[in-house]
């Protein structure tokens, strides 16, 4: 595992218990009720900005089995969100498994929104790959060039998305 997949799970892991604690606050919920339109919210640093915007989007999309609960920029968002997951948790094999197809159709598009253009033309590679072996049912060894560009690119997703989510603020809302 990558030293980046590392910090993204330890991120998470630290995220949800912080979630939890605050969750039980009752001055928290309420200063936190209208967080997409609260202008300190926006001002946090990119991981926490990118994990609260992430599991808010999960649990709106039913943890992605509904992406039609969201409007075209939480779409962009959580399909990145959701690649740089899985990729880094089991490569790209592991993100068409976990998502069974359903962001497949703007997964370059949503790389590309976010100006992450590298990751847009990985995406692209390895949508061509896995569309030549998706009858398979063991993993698409393939694609693990895909993976390894992946984890060397320039293109951060997390900042990136943060960016995109700020430039379009008005369209995440919960």
């Amino acid at each position: 595992m990558s030293e980046k997949s590392i910090l993204f799970v330890a991120i998470s892991i630290l995220f949800t218990i912080s979630l939890i604690f605050f969750g039980r606050c009752s001055s928290c919920k309420s200063a936190s009720s209208n967080n997409s339109k609260n202008l300190s919210f926006w001002q946090k640093d990119d991981e926490t900005l990118f994990l609260y915007l992430f599991d808010k989007l999960l649990e709106k999309s039913n943890y992605c089995t509904d992406l039609s609960t969201l409007n075209d920029s939480e779409k962009i968002f959580i399909t990145m969100a959701k690649l740089e997951q899985e990729v880094n948790n089991g490569g790209f094999d592991q993100f068409f498994f976990n998502t069974n197809d359903k962001m497949n159709d703007i997964l370059v598009s949503s790389a590309e929104a976010i100006k992450a253009y590298d990751i847009a033309n990985l995406c692209k590679k390895a949508l061509d790959i896995y569309s030549e072996h998706s009858d398979q049912d063991e993993p698409i060894n393939e694609l693990n060039e895909c993976d390894e560009a992946f984890y060397v690119s320039t293109d951060y997703i997390t900042a990136l998305c943060v960016k995109f989510a700020k430039d379009n603020k008005e369209q995440f809302n919960y």
